[in-house]
């Protein structure tokens, strides 16, 4: 009961800016550009974002502050209820968004490109896998392990294409929702170890999906955004979320 009130309005809280970063995000996609796909001079799209942005995550660090800091074990995570099908679905997301990104290369060759699919379907598994699985240990931690690598991966070589766009503005969504689903990952890895950090696992769990929400209009707006790209952060995204709603059930505060 001592951290109830506090999870739920985290959660609100949480979904309320999910909305209105999404909204924001259109609005700049509509009406912030000129007719060549450039920002004005003088623009202050780029620094309102970024603001708005590090606004709504330094009110969600402040509301996960409030909850349990006990370090957390790796039962606090379920196989039972709406979960499973909600994990499921996640790796599926990022399944169908790995097969898809193979299927968008005009060559197979053992670069980024291929490695990083490949590596992002054997994660989709191993997160279906993990989902089925009632029993758990310390050797959990070598298989969220493998999803830990595949975020990092990703989010370098997306970084890489990224460098060499001209507009910051154009990559902050993706960069700030595949850094939050980074540090989900690794976080996840410590409950393996039954030293899991519970208010980092809410914090990043839920701005990887605020953040996430963000990067949808880029795909229905925009060019730069593929289907395959979209499916596999909505597919991690996901994950991280289901994880920071179980570490703020009733049960797992109060344990």
């Amino acid at each position: 009961m001592k951290y109830r009130k506090s999870a739920l309005l985290l959660r609100w809280i949480a979904l309320l800016f999910a909305i209105l970063l999404a909204v924001l995000r259109v609005a700049v996609l509509k009406t912030a550009f000129d007719e060549n796909g450039l920002l004005p001079i003088g623009s202050k799209v780029l620094p309102l974002t970024v603001l708005a942005c590090a606004v709504c995550f330094g009110i969600l660090w402040f509301l996960s502050s409030r909850l349990n800091g006990f370090p957390g074990r790796e039962n606090f995570f379920s196989v039972q209820g709406v979960w499973l099908p909600m994990k499921l679905l996640s790796a599926g997301l990022l399944l169908a968004g790995s097969v898809l990104a193979l299927r968008e290369l005009k060559e197979f060759a053992f670069n980024g490109d291929t490695v990083i699919p490949c590596a992002g379907i054997l994660s989709a598994l191993l997160l279906g896998w993990t989902s089925l699985r009632e029993r758990r240990g310390r050797a959990f931690f070598w298989v969220r392990l493998i999803p830990l690598l595949f975020t990092g991966a990703a989010l370098v070589l997306r970084f890489r294409a990224w460098s060499h766009d001209p507009l910051v503005i154009h990559i902050v969504p993706a960069l700030l929702a595949w850094t939050c689903c980074m540090m989900e990952m690794m976080l996840l890895t410590g409950f393996s170890l039954n030293v899991g950090h519970r208010r980092s696992g809410i914090l990043f769990g839920l701005g990887a999906g605020m953040y996430a929400c963000m990067t949808v209009p880029d795909y229905f707006l925009t060019e730069r955004m593929a289907l395959s790209d979209l499916l596999a952060l909505l597919g991690v995204a996901l994950w991280c979320v289901i994880a920071a709603l179980e570490l703020m059930r009733e049960r797992t505060q109060s344990n």
